[in-house]
């Protein structure tokens, strides 16, 4: 086994994001991890043959490279579309297969579909592509003629036409699950899914999807699916309108309306578009296409189970669970696992299940809210910083017990709330974790789900632990303003003169590194305030 030297933290690291590509780009994901950055993780931290587990995969970003690299991978997330996401990444199929159905629902569907999106203009018909509604009313209507793009003033009948479909007049299946009451997301109370939708684009959808429920092959069915899901954002009433100023061929400015997308969170703009559902559909479809492609020439051996008694003693190198991570760890040996890698829910940053409830719905599929790990602005929900941190720490106590002795744990978190950092780090230290390395990861562009907020931190940190093959009593002391100040001063001070990049968050990063170093930590909130009034 490798030999690294242990119980002190290395050199600081930095770690810049490469942009997805690949099966990495097929479907969106929210604060889904930059695979290089995994992979270059797993590659320290693990060897060959070894067993990685992250109990909140995701979208599988972690299992995908664990299984290129040559490890077993076992993944656990409570959020049904995670666990789907991560199986039709690695769902290998036949590209001739895939194309062959495509060809099939084209047929049987597409005009069906482009009939809801027709108008005419002097005698002839034209399926339009986009329809831009402002302050509720028609403005403006695209179409192609090949890859020119061409923009009608839409007459009455235009709007008539697009308006006259009603919910009750479709005929086939569409969610009617209810959103919680979230400000953060976006979510008000009583809305629904179908509300994020035009009942004409819902109509389409609906239409879509009961044509591939139809297809006989399994795996084929729910990469038609996965298409889907990945593409229902595009055709729903978020994608807001981008006013650009662009100089025409005289020089002169003009502005010009561009499509936007779905970020995160539900906020359906007043001035929307309305895209064709099989354009969408038919785009996610190529991309996803060429990715599937290319992955079926690669020779990646996956052995899949649904027991994780086949991964830790036998030859199986890949199961996937669909459950909350400390209920599904109870079942997981003492001393099993080589490597634990994880991007847990950052305290109120991502509520994964609500966001989901997009994907969920459309996939029939019923989360299990109640032992959700999350902070939530939806009150009905209960679930505060007191329930976080107890689930939390029975997902840390697990992590500890399974991982074998002298092996690694990273955790990768950024978050803004003292009680959040200060119950996270104290509670691996109580357990018996000792810290190894803090580095630092990047993002390659400004992410939709980086914090934001004042204050935010720019960066995640990675902090990863070694489990001692003895009990290491390690005392961490917590530093405050008001019994600390002079030392914290100082040492703030300090961290700052040294620093030519002066941001906010390269300060906390490297306060973080300077504290945790000599067994200390301290309140998020208190630090900034130094470093706001020192900068």
């Amino acid at each position: 086994m490798r030999q690294l030297e242990l119980f002190e933290t290395k050199e600081e690291e930095y770690y810049s994001a490469e942009t997805y590509s690949g099966i990495y780009a097929m479907h969106k994901y929210w604060s889904k991890k930059p695979a290089n950055i995994i992979r270059d993780l797993i590659k320290k931290y693990s060897l060959e043959g070894d067993i990685v587990l992250d109990p909140f995969c995701g979208s599988g970003v972690s299992i995908i490279e664990s299984l290129t690299l040559n490890r077993k991978a076992i993944g656990i997330d409570i959020n049904p579309s995670a666990i789907f996401i991560t199986k039709q990444m690695l769902n290998r199929v036949n590209p001739n297969s895939l194309l062959e159905y495509f060809n099939i629902i084209k047929d049987n569907i597409k005009p069906q579909i482009d009939r809801l999106y027709e108008i005419e203009r002097d005698g002839k018909i034209i399926t339009a592509s986009h329809f831009i509604w402002e302050d509720d009313k028609l403005s403006e209507i695209w179409y192609f003629n090949k890859r020119k793009k061409n923009i009608l003033k839409p007459l009455k009948e235009d709007e008539l036409s697009a308006t006259k479909i009603k919910l009750n007049d479709i005929p086939y299946f569409y969610p009617k699950n209810s959103f919680f009451k979230n400000s953060r997301i976006n979510t008000k109370e009583g809305q629904k899914v179908f509300d994020l939708f035009t009942p004409r684009n819902l109509y389409a959808l609906s239409m879509l999807y009961n044509e591939i429920e139809k297809i006989d092959d399994s795996d084929i069915r729910d990469i038609f699916k996965f298409i889907f899901t990945s593409s229902i954002g595009q055709s729903s009433k978020m994608v807001f309108i981008l006013n650009r100023k662009k100089r025409d061929s005289n020089g002169n400015f003009i502005e010009r309306k561009e499509v936007g997308s779905w970020v995160i969170g539900y906020w359906t703009p007043k001035n929307f578009f309305e895209i064709n559902v099989w354009r969408n559909f038919d785009i996610r479809f190529k991309k996803i296409f060429k990715a599937k492609s290319n992955q079926f020439c690669l020779d990646l051996k996956i052995d899949k189970t649904d027991n994780i008694q086949d991964i830790i003693y036998g030859n199986f190198n890949f199961c996937l669970l669909n459950e909350p991570s400390q209920i599904a760890l109870k079942n997981f040996p003492d001393n099993s696992i080589d490597y634990i890698i994880t991007d847990p829910p950052h305290g109120d940053r991502v509520p994964y299940l609500e966001l989901g409830i997009l994907w969920n719905s459309w996939l029939k599929q019923e989360p299990d809210f109640e032992n959700e790990i999350v902070i939530s602005n939806a009150k009905e929900r209960k679930k505060d910083i007191k329930n976080y941190n107890l689930l939390i720490n029975r997902v840390f106590f697990e992590i500890y017990r399974t991982l074998k002795p002298n092996r690694y744990f990273s955790l990768i978190f950024n978050s803004l709330d003292d009680e959040v950092w200060l119950n996270l780090i104290l509670e691996l230290f109580k357990i018996g974790f000792v810290l190894y390395n803090i580095e630092i990861l990047g993002y390659s562009a400004n992410s939709v789900v980086q914090d934001n907020r004042k204050k935010g931190l720019k960066t995640d940190f990675i902090l990863t632990f070694i489990k001692s093959n003895k009990k290491m009593d390690i005392n961490l002391n917590i530093l405050t303003l008001e019994n600390n100040r002079d030392y914290l001063e100082k040492s703030v001070e300090k961290i700052i003169n040294r620093e030519s990049n002066k941001e906010i968050y390269n300060l906390i990063n490297k306060s973080f590194k300077f504290f945790l170093k000599r067994n200390e930590f301290f309140k998020l909130s208190e630090i900034l305030e130094i470093i706001n009034r020192k900068v």
